[in-house]
């Protein structure tokens, strides 16, 4: 996956995020809400650290970031 990609779930990841806030707030923070601002907020934070560590990587290797990239299949 390359990090647009990776950049493009991440801001997905991170709509469901504030959707999650926001229904959790209105319900009155049941536990299905805790859960689902817990788990979207991990999820996000892993792949923040995605597309950190592919950043690097392409700082490091700039020839190896501008290799073909296939999008089927993705979304």
């Amino acid at each position: 996956m390359s990090k647009s990609q990776l950049t493009t779930v991440l801001v997905r990841t991170l709509l469901f995020f504030v959707v999650a806030v926001v229904l959790g707030f209105i319900s009155g923070w049941q536990i299905y809400a805790i859960i689902a601002v817990a788990l979207t907020g991990g999820a996000a934070l892993v792949q923040l650290g995605g597309v950190l560590w592919l950043a690097r990587a392409e700082r490091e290797q700039p020839e190896a970031a501008k290799g073909p990239v296939k999008p089927e299949g993705f979304l």
